[in-house]
């Protein structure tokens, strides 16, 4: 049997063990429990998302421009200021010439980017899945995946012509194989249980393709299809530069023929800066639809 001591009377109760006494500011914190950071809202957030992407940029305009006023860089003809280029760049939009020639070129890339990504996927999944397909495009893809597609650029001049068509078709070159072999490289890999499993339970041959295939490719589908779009930029362009009336590839080239170095560098920062901006949009786009899976993250 224990005797409970009680406190001579008038003494002050003591506090809980754990509790602060009356009117004092809690010190109690849970056992490894440390005060994290606030995330940054709003405008802050902002800032600091840009500072961490676009410091490169940042960091080559200021060499550019301190290479070029020291004339490390040749005279101002030959290389311009970056200030000197954003001045031009200004003359040219506010005439309309640079926002035609960014819509027509970024026209021609999507056009040829969404016909890849059809062909390239359906060809793609029938390759992984199909033996016989395998079979049949192997010798293709080897022989065609590492030619240089400028170089069939006249045979597509002689079969589209001079107009939009034949520009189209060397995007398209440019930005098949890339999401062909990802996407074919993903079907293949694909769990069979996953697949079997899904037969075994009724599911039909299209339904297992919906429901199993894709999902289970989407990551390795993306992956080649960001590709194929920088892909698709430089073929238009290239084409532009070949055979063009219009665009951003046109715009450089007729600026140095002319010996307008200044319009020459913001046809190349503008196609540069689009590819950035294509690049940043498709990223976006895939972080939401991979939101499921580790990759989505990155």
């Amino acid at each position: 049997m224990t005797t409970r001591v009680r406190p001579p009377a008038g003494a002050p109760t003591p506090p809980a063990i754990g509790l602060p006494p009356d009117g004092a500011p809690s010190a109690v914190t849970t056992p490894g429990a440390a005060r994290r950071p606030r995330a940054l809202t709003g405008l802050g957030s902002v800032v600091l998302w840009l500072a961490v992407r676009l410091y490169p940029l940042v960091l080559l305009v200021i060499v550019w421009h301190v290479l070029g006023v020291r004339g490390v860089l040749g005279n101002q003809f030959v290389m311009p200021l970056p200030g000197q280029v954003l001045d031009q760049a200004v003359v040219l939009w506010q005439d309309g010439t640079l926002p035609q020639a960014i819509a027509v070129t970024l026209r021609r890339v999507l056009t040829a980017y969404a016909l890849a990504i059809v062909v390239g996927v359906s060809l793609g999944v029938a390759v992984g899945r199909l033996p016989w397909v395998r079979m049949a495009m192997r010798p293709l893809m080897s022989f065609f995946f590492p030619t240089p597609k400028v170089a069939i650029y006249p045979a597509l001049l002689i079969i589209f012509g001079l107009g939009a068509a034949s520009k189209i078709a060397l995007g398209f070159a440019e930005a098949l194989f890339p999401v062909l072999l990802a996407t074919a490289a993903a079907t293949s890999q694909v769990e069979l249980r996953l697949v079997w499993s899904a037969r075994s339970l009724g599911v039909s041959e299209r339904g297992t393709l919906w429901r199993i295939v894709l999902p289970s490719t989407l990551p390795g589908i993306l992956t080649g299809a960001r590709i194929s779009l920088i892909g698709a930029l430089v073929g238009v362009f290239l084409a532009e530069m070949i055979a063009g009336s219009d665009g951003l590839g046109q715009l450089m080239v007729v600026a140095y023929r002319v010996l307008e170095t200044a319009d020459m560098y913001v046809a190349v920062v503008t196609v540069s800066l689009l590819g950035f901006l294509l690049d940043r949009t498709f990223l976006w786009t895939r972080r939401r639809l991979l939101v499921w899976a580790p990759e989505g993250e990155q």
